[in-house]
């Protein structure tokens, strides 16, 4: 199995590179835009003597091509931005790999699903969306609406947060230009069984979730779930909604990134150069990485990611919910954050391409191809624990 993994040296990219070496014993080129970076990133996750490195623009799918081919890769793992997605995809189904990436907010996925004929006549599969939300979340829903015998409603909750007793403002597991896009797009809610769009951080509501995290106010936020899971679910399903609930700090932090307009493309002129405010939050944002990597780990767990997908519908012609907590620790033992929760689902989903588990060709998301207990218990060896808890409503008049 030869996999190559885009956008390397990103803070999910290189635990999906440790991943893939460790746990699906693969054969790994690893690929960014620059090697110096790539190459420190290796070094901090003890990859450098371990995997083959080469610098790749997921923007160019000449060379993309030519990589995929002259390296004989089976498949491909892109956890670049999700903007580049769909150049990743063309150039991968042209020169004969598998691929797998961690999302596309929503417009991007529908759009890559739109290839799915072209994927079929190649015999290839593309499953995408599947980090760990989008991802682990979709197979959770999955496996909850599979047990149930209709499907009313999934709601799908995210958050994460430290248990130091100085609450600093951080950063989510996940790319920092998603993150604002998150904060300024639309999102859209499978409401009613159609799409439809909901203002920014609307949908308030208070969750409670599995300790530590406990009562949290959530707002829906553009994502990738309530494109597909109501369509690919099936059995009637009306509403899909996803909510994120923001610690309070990095609730203000990105509000505050908003306001400023660090989400803004266009050049700002300082003396002789012009940079984006977006791209130079995103290289602020991987040097913050990058001298996370080189601290020392920490010898307690005190850092985590925590998912609730709530399924309602009905079991035997009674009222019935099945609700899957998810939470991920930083592992203090091998020295790996929580965000693995995003790295590992597509490192597992790699491996399963490449040796047949994943069989059908086409594109399509998590919930369509990925057998739900299976995938949890790769999960567990990498100690993300996923339970599982079944509600029936009785009635005895």
């Amino acid at each position: 199995m030869r996999t190559l993994v885009i956008g390397a040296a990103g803070q999910i990219g290189a635990f999906t590179v440790q991943d893939l070496v460790e746990h699906g014993k693969a054969d790994v080129i690893g690929a960014d835009r620059k090697l110096e970076p790539l190459k420190h990133a290796m070094t901090d996750v003890k990859m450098g003597d371990k995997i083959a490195m080469v610098e790749l623009d997921a923007e160019n799918r000449a060379d993309l091509v030519k990589a995929i081919k002259g390296e004989r890769i089976d498949t491909v793992v892109n956890c670049a931005w999700y903007q580049t997605n769909l150049g990743v995809m063309d150039a991968c189904v042209k020169a004969g790999a598998h691929y797998t990436d961690l999302g596309g907010l929503f417009d991007t996925t529908l759009k890559q699903l739109e290839h799915n004929n072209e994927w079929k006549d190649a015999g290839l599969n593309a499953t995408i969306g599947l980090g760990s939300t989008p991802g682990l979340t979709n197979v959770a829903a999955a496996a909850g609406a599979a047990k149930l015998e209709k499907v009313d409603t999934i709601n799908i909750y995210c958050s994460w947060g430290n248990t130091l007793p100085l609450k600093e403002a951080g950063w989510p597991g996940y790319s920092i230009r998603t993150a604002l896009d998150e904060f300024t797009q639309e999102p859209v809610m499978w409401l009613n069984g159609r799409h439809a769009k909901q203002p920014v951080l609307s949908g308030e509501t208070q969750v409670t979730m599995e300790p530590p995290v406990g009562k949290v106010l959530a707002y829906y936020v553009k994502h990738s779930e309530p494109a597909t899971l109501g369509q690919f679910i099936g059995k009637d399903c009306r509403n899909v909604t996803f909510r994120i609930g923001f610690p309070e700090t990095d609730l203000a932090t990105f509000k505050t990134l908003r306001s400023l307009g660090f989400n803004d493309t266009e050049g700002i002129q300082f003396g002789e150069t012009k940079i984006s405010p977006l791209d130079y939050l995103t290289a602020m944002h991987h040097r913050g990485i990058a001298r996370i990597r080189h601290e020392a780990p920490p010898s307690e767990e005190y850092e985590y990611d925590a998912f609730k997908i709530d399924v309602f519908g009905t079991y035997k012609e009674t009222s019935a919910i099945v609700t899957y907590n998810i939470i991920t620790w930083n592992d203090p033992e091998n020295g790996v954050p929580s965000s693995r929760d995003t790295s590992a689902p597509p490192a597992v989903a790699a491996c399963w391409q490449s040796a047949g588990k994943i069989k059908d060709a086409g594109v399509f998301p998590p919930e369509a191809t990925v057998s739900p207990d299976e995938f949890f218990r790769e999960m567990g060896k990498r100690k993300i624990r996923v339970e599982e808890r079944f509600t029936e409503t009785r009635r005895f008049y």
